[in-house]
């Protein structure tokens, strides 16, 4: 094979490799945001029930200090009764009495439910917790796995980054600038395998004679209709 043609394919494939880890590497904040909010909708009714369980628990130790006020109150009232000289201080107290006690009675009949509805949402939440907390173990395992993934990646970048550029000071100026021109103009694919009569990129029939001339590999022929410069891959033996 032409010995620049040679060198430009091993170009193109660094330039591929190189894009490839690229996209890798800046895909991971996306990737990671997703498999967040994937990992938050699933865990949404969890922590729900969570968020209820908060609320219940504070609405519970509310109406236990509203009890605790007006079992003072109650006690109050009780020893105004016993301190009444007449008639209207023990009516007056015998009526804040019966307040209190209703008071009292409502208050501690909220606060029975209340602590059924957190026995039933602690169950729930206990139940569930080992589920949550395998799922948040195997969403930490894949972003750590991923970070991992990344950190092997622009390592490997570095290294093909710093073989780019002795690989394309090796071109002539001609190939060199041919080959930085159909990458800008071709997706970052200057060059294309030709198989089966057609170039692999535009899919366009090749002419017999040119499909030779390519297997043969002793210059450096561009394909009619994308422009991009071929190249035939010769199948490897396996025995």
């Amino acid at each position: 094979m032409n010995e620049e043609l040679s060198q430009l394919i091993s170009l193109q494939e660094i330039d591929v490799e190189i894009r490839r880890l690229k996209e890798e590497i800046s895909s991971l904040p996306s990737r990671q945001r997703e498999l967040e909010i994937q990992f938050s909708q699933t865990a949404k009714e969890y922590l729900d029930l969570k968020e209820q369980l908060d609320v219940a628990q504070n609405e519970k130790r509310r109406y236990e200090s509203e009890l605790e006020i007006e079992q003072q109150k109650h006690q109050k009232f009780k020893d105004d009764l016993m301190k009444a000289t007449n008639e209207r201080e023990y009516t007056t107290a015998v009526r804040e009495i019966d307040v209190a006690r209703k008071a009292v009675s409502s208050l501690e009949t909220e606060i029975l439910k209340l602590m059924e509805k957190i026995e039933k949402l602690e169950a729930n939440i206990t139940e569930r917790t080992p589920e949550m907390e395998s799922q948040r173990i195997e969403v930490d395992r894949q972003i750590t796995e991923w970070s991992a993934a990344v950190t092997a990646n622009q390592q490997r970048l570095d290294e093909l980054i710093a073989q780019r550029a002795p690989a394309l000071g090796a071109l002539s100026p001609n190939a060199r600038a041919t080959y930085e021109r159909l990458s800008k103009t071709r997706s970052g694919l200057a060059l294309a395998e030709a198989r089966d009569w057609s170039c692999l990129a535009c899919r366009m029939t090749i002419r017999p004679q040119v499909f030779s001339d390519i297997r043969r590999g002793e210059t450096i022929i561009t394909c009619e209709s994308c422009g991009r410069i071929l190249y035939f891959k010769s199948e490897t033996v396996i025995t």
